[in-house]
């Protein structure tokens, strides 16, 4: 749905209304969203300025890479779910872990963006490091995208 004032309170009252009948804390809060970043190998980068000049340019490689999705979840205590990526392949290979945060999980599909199996895997993948329980519940906020049913 639109992102416009009526939206966004009613999205608010329904929040204050589940925080009425069971409260949450904020660490137990949590918020899910995807980004979709280029993946671009290249070599590390020097930047050359004149000594104390305040601005300082770059340039972009114009090497076009693959669009890889990140699943990137917090709670409003900034506790985070460790990133759950998805890359644009058939196959997985070890090496797309290379360097990645500890408990990354990562996988593969053709297209690279969230499809309504690997929402699945992403909320096992939540559960395991939220660990909700009846005692502890959590509050997951997502987005209304049709992956998520």
């Amino acid at each position: 749905q639109a992102f416009n004032k009526h939206n966004v309170t009613r999205f608010f009252n329904i929040l204050k209304d589940v925080q009425e009948k069971q409260f949450h804390p904020a660490h137990r809060v949590f918020n899910v969203d995807e980004t979709g970043l280029m993946t671009v190998q290249s070599k590390s980068s020097k930047i050359l300025a004149l000594k104390g000049r305040r601005q300082v340019g770059t340039l972009t490689s114009a090497e076009r890479g693959q669009l890889s999705t990140f699943v990137v979840c917090m709670s409003a205590g900034g506790y985070f779910i460790p990133p759950f990526v998805i890359f644009p392949r058939l196959r997985m290979k070890a090496e797309l872990q290379d360097g990645a945060p500890p408990g990354t999980m990562v996988v593969c599909h053709p297209s690279g963006w969230m499809q309504s199996e690997i929402f699945l895997q992403w909320f096992e993948h939540f559960l395991t490091h939220a660990k909700p329980s009846a005692s502890d519940p959590v509050l997951l906020i997502l987005d209304g995208h049709s992956t998520h049913a």
